[in-house]
């Protein structure tokens, strides 16, 4: 029987076609592996915080005088602060707060080959986040919660694009900050964002009871515990 003309050598004795399909398998073996291997981390992270959650039953501030240092608690409430943080782009009232701005532009270059094609692009010309402890409230009471080591899912509070109307080179100021940049790029303008934990809403804790009375982070290196704080 002739052997089938896609296994033949090739003319330095080498099984060409069998040899680029084994490493264009190889690569992608081990490129899905890697894919895999993401996917299956975050799924389990996610699946062990709600079944955290689930395990967790919600008590009071009150009830918390019958738990014990390090036990997990799940606590609603609102925020309260005597002295609040002041969000950086909205200037709300916060116990948390993470700012980002933004600058867009257009390289004035274009890609570097003659092409009049532009790409806009982005880079980050500020970033600033806060945290501070704060009291949760409730019916039954008030508990301190320091934030610290938190997970916190904040509230979005802006998401906006401002459109620079300036020369396209020289300096100027944007997120607090003084920046420099020449006739090479074109500013379209500065995309701010900013997400905080504000004072007098609701909030959600997830936590640990720490000796002090205080909810906290769990021990270093907990795998079954976690701290959460939410305020959506």
């Amino acid at each position: 029987m002739l052997p089938d003309k896609s296994s033949r050598r090739d003319s330095s004795g080498g099984w060409e076609g069998s040899g680029r399909v084994a490493v264009t398998l190889a690569l992608g073996g081990v490129l899905s592996l890697a894919i895999g291997a993401l996917c299956v981390k975050e799924y389990l992270r996610t699946r062990q915080t709600i079944g955290l959650v689930k395990l967790v039953s919600p008590c009071t501030v009150a009830e918390l005088a019958d738990r014990l240092p390090g036990e997990v608690v799940e606590l609603k409430g609102i925020v309260r602060c005597a002295t609040p943080l002041t969000s950086e782009i909205t200037g709300r009232p916060c116990v948390y707060y993470h700012s980002m701005t933004t600058r867009e532009y257009v390289p004035a270059s274009g890609d570097g080959k003659g092409s009049s094609f532009r790409q806009r692009r982005s880079e980050k010309i500020s970033e600033n986040e806060q945290r501070i402890a704060f009291q949760l409230e409730d019916a039954t009471g008030q508990v301190t919660v320091n934030p610290f080591d938190a997970e916190i899912d904040a509230r979005k509070l802006v998401d906006r694009f401002e459109p620079y109307a300036g020369a396209p080179a020289g300096s100027i100021t944007g997120g607090g900050i003084s920046i420099e940049f020449g006739g090479d790029s074109r500013t379209l303008g500065f995309r701010k964002v900013e997400h905080a934990v504000l004072v007098d809403q609701p909030v959600y804790v997830l936590g640990v009871l720490q000796d002090d009375g205080t909810i906290g982070p769990p021990p270093e290196g907990s795998r079954l515990r976690r701290f959460l704080i939410s305020a959506r």
